[in-house]
């Protein structure tokens, strides 16, 4: 009997590909042929050995070439380093997993390879140890040690030469024998596990219920702790998925902490007069997620659940990176909105003078919100254009103003 981690896996598949196929679908008997294909196609026996001929398309890597560079193709690094209490944040001391590269289109093979059985394990740990349950899951008539070396492949990564890209940054190295050229790639695993520990900080529950107790007056047992200057840099543009697993996960981004020394100069900030939506951002910056989120509502069912969480990740995406610049009008010196014609709750919110005030009242809080939600709707029909644009109305608005008020600590 097949784990049920791999029948929901498979069942999944079916159902994806069936939604697809069944459009074209004109008669009763073109849909019952189109689901015995989907029957078939998807059964273990049929589906396995087909994918253990894609698993070679993907890579399994903790160094992918391709966050240098797109058009990089460089070998499958697997650097494999001894944990050490050395001091340093590097691979081998902190319990990153693996990324993958390579055929977006093969992407559900590691997936696949991912999934957890009865014991924990994943599907891929048990293939590398070579186990009875993975026999019995495996028993289709395709020779077993057939589709473990095809389904293995995605981790071998052991060619002959090890090859790097021009496209890679380059480093010329001291040694003894005088210098040695090295390329530089990035360490994904670490810079994601990074993102999300910077994100526990910032929005896990136990974060915003310490920034309520502190507003609050409250004592709080463990506190909270803050992360300035962050900056957020992206990999992949409207299609992350090219990068890596990894990187597509987490939307095409990841944050960049200030290296110090030496300290680098913030950008020349210019303090908005009237209006802080109309005068500080600027459409070209959040062109690519507006994007993104117009695709997510043409290609999808309105009111489906990964619409709305697709949706919802989109808005969230938008309102950090414009808190970023919130961030840097509020490095300006204190006062200067006093001699602004900007909007009440705009100068308590921007301003480094009303700090205070930002923490311990909530109502300007509301009026944000609200304005957030109103320039989102504005600038998303600039982004794509009037004519393409999806109309949103009230519901949409609703939507939106509620998930920002769940999330009210982020425009804190």
């Amino acid at each position: 009997m097949l784990e049920p981690s791999v029948q929901s896996f498979l069942s999944e598949r079916r159902a994806a590909w069936l939604k697809e196929k069944l459009k074209s679908a004109k008669t009763e008997a073109e849909q019952q042929d189109i689901e015995r294909t989907a029957a078939d196609k998807f059964d273990l026996a049929n589906w396995l050995p087909d994918a253990a001929k894609r698993a070679g398309q993907l890579a399994m890597v903790t160094h992918p070439g391709k966050f240098s560079h797109p058009g990089a193709k460089t070998s499958s690094v697997i650097a494999d380093a001894e944990r050490k209490a050395d001091g340093y944040l590097r691979t081998g001391n902190v319990a990153a997993e693996f990324d993958v590269f390579g055929n977006a289109a093969a992407l559900d093979m590691h997936k696949f390879l991912s999934l957890p059985l009865s014991d924990g394990q994943t599907v891929l740990a048990h293939l590398e140890q070579d186990t009875p349950l993975i026999k019995q899951q495996f028993n289709i008539p395709t020779a077993f040690q057939e589709l473990r070396q095809g389904l293995l492949s995605i981790k071998s990564g052991a060619a002959e030469t090890v090859k790097t890209s021009e496209k890679i940054k380059q480093v010329y190295f001291p040694v003894d024998d005088g210098y040695h050229l090295l390329s530089l790639l990035t360490p994904s695993g670490l810079m994601f596990k990074l993102k999300e520990r910077i994100n526990v900080l910032r929005f896990s529950e136990a974060a915003k219920q310490a920034r309520t107790d502190r507003r609050n007056q409250t004592h709080h047992e463990q506190g909270f702790d803050e992360i300035y200057n962050l900056t957020v840099i992206g990999f992949g543009g409207t299609k992350p998925q090219n990068i890596s697993v990894l990187n597509n996960q987490n939307g095409g981004t990841a944050y960049l902490l200030p290296s110090l020394p030496p300290t680098l100069e913030l950008r020349a900030t210019q303090a908005p007069k009237t209006n802080f939506f109309l005068q500080s951002l600027y459409l070209k910056d959040y062109q690519d997620k507006f994007k993104a989120l117009h695709k997510l509502f043409l290609d999808t069912v309105p009111n489906n659940i990964d619409v709305r969480e697709g949706r919802d990740y989109w808005i969230l995406q938008i309102v950090e990176q414009l808190m970023e610049k919130v961030w840097a009008i509020r490095e300006l010196p204190g006062g200067w909105s006093e001699t602004s014609a900007l909007p009440p709750a705009q100068k308590l919110w921007l301003d480094a003078a009303n700090a205070q005030r930002r923490d311990s009242e909530d109502e300007w809080l509301d009026e944000i919100i609200v304005a957030v939600v109103s320039w989102l709707g504005i600038a998303y029909k600039n982004a794509v254009g009037e004519q393409k644009a999806i109309p949103l109305g009230d519901p949409e608005s609703r939507a939106f103003r509620q998930l920002l008020t769940e999330h009210r600590e982020v425009l804190r």
